[in-house]
């Protein structure tokens, strides 16, 4: 409250108590009892010391004080997992790496396929000029009886023509005793119309038979005539098997 408004109060009220009239001294008593005017306030005194912080007004605890810093706590648990993100860009092709090192060898394989069944059957010089009949037979055991059987010659042949003009001869496979039907025979034919060429040539032939039944089936290489139907009634003088080796080869497929 500022100096003015409080003389303004004192001049108002009219009376400023000191004390009792009585305690004055004897020259300052009045017979009315009347006050003097009161001094001047005197200049403020100097601010007290801040006191202590104060406490929260709602709760007035001493729980509010800030306290030290706690513990860590307890780690807690996995969250759930996330949804899937969308696939990211494909990266660059990466290098080649390094060769690596050779690894051990493994062991030996195995063959589930059925034993192949092949027979060969070899002659040295043969030197057969039988122009009619059987020139050789060798037998064979076939294993089933929805397989076909190939049947092979290897080795050479001659004929030269007997009537100076031309000459033919057939050699032909037998299977116990007839020729494959299924799909046809198989056969070679030498039809010669050089006089006198007395030329030993190798000459292989084979083919494949069906509707053999299973057990031993006796094989025969044969040498008769060309089909006269065509003309072919001059036989010539033939020759099979000359100074070499000669093969027949059965197989079972």
């Amino acid at each position: 409250m500022g100096v003015i408004t409080v003389l303004s109060t004192i001049v108002a009220l009219g009376v400023i108590v000191f004390g009792e009239p009585g305690d004055l001294p004897e020259r300052q008593q009045c017979n009315n009892c009347c006050y003097g005017i009161p001094g001047v306030p005197g200049i403020p005194g100097a601010a007290g010391i801040p006191g202590q912080p104060g406490y929260n007004t709602d709760s007035c605890s001493t729980s509010d004080i800030k306290g030290a810093v706690g513990q860590p706590g307890a780690k807690g648990d996995q969250g759930p997992i996330g949804p899937k993100g969308p696939p990211g860009p494909t990266g660059q092709k990466g290098e080649w790496g390094l060769t690596g090192e050779r690894g051990p060898r493994g062991a030996p394989g195995s063959c589930s396929c059925p034993k192949r069944n092949i027979k060969e059957f070899a002659w040295v010089n043969i030197n057969s000029e039988l122009e009619s009949g059987i020139i050789k037979t060798v037998a064979f055991t076939k294993q089933e009886s929805e397989t076909l059987l190939r049947v092979a010659w290897v080795g050479n042949l001659r004929l030269i023509p007997k009537s100076g003009t031309y000459g033919c001869r057939r050699w032909y496979f037998t299977l116990n005793g007839s020729e494959c039907k299924t799909p046809a025979p198989i056969d070679a034919q030498i039809y010669e119309n050089t006089n006198r060429d007395d030329s030993h040539r190798p000459a292989p032939f084979e083919g494949t038979c069906s509707g053999i039944s299973k057990g031993a089936v006796n094989i025969a290489l044969n040498i008769g005539g060309c089909d006269a139907a065509h003309g072919h009634k001059a036989q010539g003088d033939a020759y099979t098997g000359w100074l070499s080796t000669s093969r027949i080869i059965v197989e079972e497929i």
